[in-house]
């Protein structure tokens, strides 16, 4: 099964999967979160992020999620991406992690599965209109 790994600044990523787990009734299985602090050195974070995709990747392709595209976390992923079994994607979402929790990856290749969670990812973000909206009485 495809690993996933949610890599941001701070706790987003234990956040986003205390809430996948909420929803979902159990802890989302294969993904696993590391958040860099925000005082942390380059060389620092660099070395860490490099250890945990090699562990990770051990294991099965990788699926990195990364909080903002030009961020620090998305930079470093980038530098590990070499690997045609590490895919990294930038601007991911609280839906795409729901998704990906719900999903069967054994079913996907990375590069499948890589596509439609972007198109999930996407189609999660809507403007809503006031007459999509029950009023209140």
């Amino acid at each position: 099964m495809i690993q996933v790994l949610l890599l941001t600044r701070g706790g987003l990523g234990d956040e986003w999967l205390l809430a996948t787990a909420a929803v979902c009734g159990h802890p989302a299985e294969g993904i696993e979160s590391l958040g860099l602090g925000w005082d942390g050195s380059c060389e620092s974070d660099r070395a860490h992020v490099s250890t945990t995709i090699a562990r990770l990747r051990r294991r099965a392709p990788l699926l990195v999620l990364t909080d903002l595209h030009g961020s620090t976390p998305t930079n470093l992923a980038a530098e590990q991406a070499v690997d045609p079994d590490v895919v990294v994607i930038a601007g991911a979402n609280l839906a795409m992690v729901l998704r990906l929790a719900c999903e069967d990856r054994a079913q996907r290749s990375l590069d499948e599965l890589s596509r439609w969670i972007c198109d999930k990812g996407r189609s999660a973000i809507r403007r809503i209109e006031p007459s999509e909206t029950e009023s209140e009485p």
